[in-house]
């Protein structure tokens, strides 16, 4: 499961957020620091036009998403490294995902007081990559601290810890395979990507995407968004057409979270009885997908089908495909694509 974790400083819009991507359980939200105690979690579907075509050529009913599940965790304060606010937890909650939603606040809604009492988004990124920096540095003295570290993974934590005094996080550090390898056991937060999101007013949707250090970031007003998320369907489509847009703006964040992740999407239409979507790492093997599906899938794999969605598509049919020869097999070590339908041959012997 793909799990992402919305982190940022005290009401800088992350539970609204989180309630905007969700349909439920919905997050407390309110005017003051720490609303979110304990994590909340919700769990997402990629938005996927392909899945749905798939089924419409097969005449399959039953239609089933690939998933992220988002975790809203309690704000960040200066000093978390070392406890202060819900620091700890904070931190803890971080290394348990696999990228970080970083919410900047843009809004200047006064009711709603900024920690530091003034909205400064530049800085506040400052502030959280800099107490994730000081938690990675606590973290690599403490494996420092004991005896049995090598000479050559001295080496490397020093060069490490060296870094980030500097600022850089470990992200940044370029390492041999073998050293990446060594530095991932520590799961280090500075580590893990950040995708940055602009949390705007309401009034600014139509406007220009927002910069951070010069650079666009993904702008999206939390609160409208978590609003509309209260209408049915229908009545959304209506607000956002009375208002010139065509997709809501939480689609653009799911889609861009799984793009952040380096995640692609495979498809099965197996029986004919489901279409489903399925996320896979970037460069994983056939036999990597087959797990996915079940583990007796790779355990007793013999080959895979596959073919690209949108040429699927174009032909009309599986059964079409296979007759004209489009449909072609692979080992178990055939590298997925993105957007391929798959079909495991598997092979079960009797005892």
């Amino acid at each position: 499961m793909l799990k992402i974790g919305i982190v940022g400083l005290p009401n800088a819009g992350k539970s609204t957020l989180f309630n905007a991507l969700v349909t439920k359980p919905k997050a407390g939200v309110a005017a003051h620091p720490f609303t979110t105690i304990d994590k909340n979690i919700g769990v997402v579907e990629v938005p996927d036009d392909t899945l749905f075509q798939l089924a419409k050529i097969e005449n399959i009913g039953k239609v089933t998403s690939a998933t992220i599940t988002f975790v809203d965790i309690a704000g960040l304060i200066k000093g978390a490294h070392q406890g202060e606010g819900l620091g700890n937890q904070f931190l803890h909650y971080i290394r348990e995902v696999d990228l970080i939603l970083h919410v900047v606040r843009f809004f200047k809604n006064e009711s709603v007081p900024h920690v530091h009492s003034k909205v400064d988004p530049e800085e506040d990124v400052a502030i959280v990559n800099e107490e994730l920096l000081l938690a990675d540095i606590q973290t690599i003295e403490k494996r420092l601290e004991k005896e049995k570290v090598t000479p050559e993974e001295r080496s490397v934590l020093r060069i490490v810890i060296d870094k980030l005094d500097q600022g850089i996080p470990a992200s940044e550090i370029k390492f041999e395979d073998k050293e990446t390898s060594f530095v991932k056991t520590f799961n280090l937060l500075s580590l893990k990507k950040q995708l940055l999101i602009a949390n705007i007013d309401e009034d600014e949707i139509l406007q220009p995407a927002k910069k951070i250090a010069g650079s666009e970031v993904l702008s999206i007003s939390a609160k409208f968004e978590a609003d509309l998320n209260e209408y049915k369907w229908v009545e959304q489509q209506k607000i956002l057409k009375d208002l010139g847009l065509k997709k809501t703006a939480k689609d653009q964040v799911i889609k861009a979270t799984y793009q952040a992740l380096d995640a692609i999407t495979f498809y099965t239409i197996a029986k004919r009885n489901e279409a489903r979507a399925w996320p896979l790492a970037r460069n994983s093997k056939a036999i990597e997908a087959a797990g996915k599906i079940h583990t007796d899938f790779a355990k007793h794999f013999i080959k895979v089908e596959a073919i690209n969605a949108q040429d699927l598509i174009s032909i009309g049919s599986w059964h079409k495909a296979h007759e004209s020869g489009k449909i072609l097999a692979h080992g178990k070590d055939y590298i997925v694509k993105d957007k391929d339908v798959l079909e495991i041959k598997v092979g079960i012997k009797n005892k």
